[in-house]
């Protein structure tokens, strides 16, 4: 498979350069050059008692657009510190030329060629993808993960892994109305690789996916999309290789497409949805099963063990000024009935924004969670039974007065979350309910180029006999100066006081401000910010083990530089 992905690859990149000699290339510009560079630093400084960040930050990257006879070749790094555990800066470097329907990966890239399969997994490598007319086709072949050694002696943990090489193709028909793509992927770890000290602390995997996706489109608004994938995976290559193969058919497939060892498990996953576009409305049904030990190693992310039925819907009126948004998803695990028990779980979320008038807007949401734990092989009582329910409702309504010297805006959001536990047992710890209110007014001298911005908040959290408050108050102003308006300036502060039924009230101070100038293709940035917590004792009770709150300093600034072109 490796040989035959390496022979596609160079007879098409022979292809893809004889067209590119052929077609128009006359008619082009020679060179065009788009980009931009730059850099950044950063510093922080707390009195913090376990650093949560190193102090000094820098980071340089670089954006870089050529075009050679009307061939894109887009490049990109980027350079910062925090791979000096490595022995080497960590870097990335790419390029992708493109010439109409042919496209060439070269270094750090990703394609994505099914969600089951392979997708959100970068690569270090080449790739390639074509797609003249109806036929589509992508491969690649490279590094999935570097190795990384166990490094007990730095002070800096850094949790090892092992080289892993992969590859991967996709042959297709079809366009982006219809299309059946067939895709296999395969990824297998380099045990010689990293230095492991703790012995069992990671494991060398190999994986071989099957898989296929497809879409079809009716009538112009009916579309039916759907993957689906078989997945081979030894979790241990270390593991002895099987005598035999179990009986069913697709331990037979991937017994033949990678070494069969004791550690080796077959399993599946798929997702499908049907939608329907309508003129004001449109509604998506989907459906997702994926089984529990399924796995592939080209998608990082991916859920297992879980089925789930989900249902969006989008509804858009009175020529455009009501929308409303509704979705309802219902899930759960233990698909095989083996687990002690069985998380269920509903979501439902109503989104609701009217535009009453030019100068009025309102915005309602609705979200609910439902967590439920049903019986597996055990019976569960009720003081163990986890049964929530989560309810968060938000209004945010703003009105705006404007004319061409200035505007005037009110907004206000007003947010109320319950979580009501149906437990007995933790029900006195964990039920609760919070409600978060803000009102802010900005006024806005167009003319001028400048704005300024007022604005209260009250929060109250209680749960059980605690009760926490904060309320406040927020300042800022924004400008923009020079006869071209490229001098950015922005300066925000506030002053919150919290109170607890625990413990004494206690303030906090909040300061920001942001310059950035520009001119031509140049960007120069400031920031800095700042957060101070005074000394406050904490009441009697606590006092007898801890004497004084500690109080707290947070700065961080940083300057940064950018050249576009």
């Amino acid at each position: 498979m490796k040989k035959l992905i390496a022979t596609i690859v160079l007879v098409a990149i022979t292809y893809t350069a004889y067209c590119q000699n052929l077609e128009g290339i006359s008619k082009q510009k020679p060179f065009v050059m788009h980009g931009s560079i730059g850099a950044s630093a950063s510093y922080y400084q707390s009195n913090e008692s376990v650093a949560t960040r190193p102090p000094w930050a820098w980071n340089l990257y670089g954006n870089f657009s050529p075009t050679i006879y009307g061939i894109a070749m887009p490049v990109s790094f980027v350079l910062n510190q925090y791979g000096k555990s490595y022995t080497q800066p960590f870097s990335q470097f790419g390029i992708s030329p493109t010439y109409k329907w042919a496209k060439l990966h070269l270094g750090y890239r990703t394609i994505s060629m099914s969600p089951m399969v392979f997708d959100g997994q970068s690569f270090r490598g080449v790739g390639l993808e074509l797609n003249p007319k109806l036929f589509r086709f992508a491969a690649f072949y490279g590094k999935l993960n570097r190795k990384i050694n166990e490094d007990t002696t730095s002070g800096r943990y850094a949790q090892p892994q092992f080289s892993r090489t992969g590859y991967g193709i996709k042959i297709g028909i079809g366009n982006q109305s219809h299309f059946l793509d067939l895709i296999y992927f395969h990824a297998k770890d380099d045990t010689s690789s990293a230095v492991v000290i703790k012995k069992g602390s990671i494991q060398s995997q190999e994986n071989s996916v099957i898989g296929a996706s497809f879409k079809n489109t009716f009538l112009k608004k009916i579309t039916w999309t759907g993957d689906i994938a078989a997945s081979g995976i030894t979790n241990d290559l270390t593991a002895p290789k099987a005598d035999s193969l179990p009986g069913w058919v697709f331990d037979k497939i991937f017994g033949r497409l990678m070494p069969y060892r004791s550690s080796t498990t077959v399993s599946f996953g798929g997702q499908t949805a049907l939608s329907i576009a309508l003129k004001n409305y449109n509604t998506t049904l989907g459906y997702r099963r994926v089984q529990p030990g399924f796995k592939s190693l080209g998608t990082p992310y991916m859920l297992k063990d879980i089925e789930l039925f989900n249902w969006m819907n989008n509804l858009n009126v009175l020529k455009s000024k009501l929308n409303i948004n509704a979705t309802f998803s219902d899930q759960h695990n233990n698909l095989k009935k083996d687990l002690t028990s069985q998380m269920n779980t509903m979501v439902t979320n109503l989104n609701v924004n009217a535009t009453a008038t030019p100068k009025l807007n309102i915005n309602f949401n609705y979200s609910g969670y439902f967590l439920h734990q049903s019986d597996g092989t055990i019976h569960l009582t009720d003081s163990v039974r986890l049964y929530q329910q989560v309810h968060n409702i938000s209004l945010m309504p703003s009105y705006i007065i404007f004319n061409s010297s200035m505007s005037h805006t009110i907004s206000t959001v007003i947010n109320y979350m319950l979580l009501n536990d149906e437990n007995p047992a933790t029900a006195p710890f964990t039920s609760s309910h919070n409600l978060s209110t803000s009102l802010n007014y900005t006024l806005g001298l167009t003319k001028k180029a400048m704005s300024f911005s007022a604005g209260g908040s009250f929060n109250q959290y209680v749960q059980d006999t605690t009760r926490y408050s904060t309320y406040g108050v927020n300042l800022g102003a924004t400008a923009q100066f020079l006869k071209n308006k490229n001098l950015n300036t922005q300066i925000t502060g506030g002053y919150l006081i919290n109170k607890s039924s625990f413990a004494n009230a206690q303030s906090n101070f909040t300061f920001s401000a942001n310059v950035s100038y520009s001119k031509k293709h140049h960007t120069l940035s400031i920031n800095a910010n700042y957060v101070f917590t005074p000394y406050n004792p904490i009441n009697t009770v606590i006092e007898k083990a801890l004497s004084q709150a500690v109080t707290s300093r947070n700065f961080m600034g940083s300057i940064s530089y950018n050249y576009s072109f």
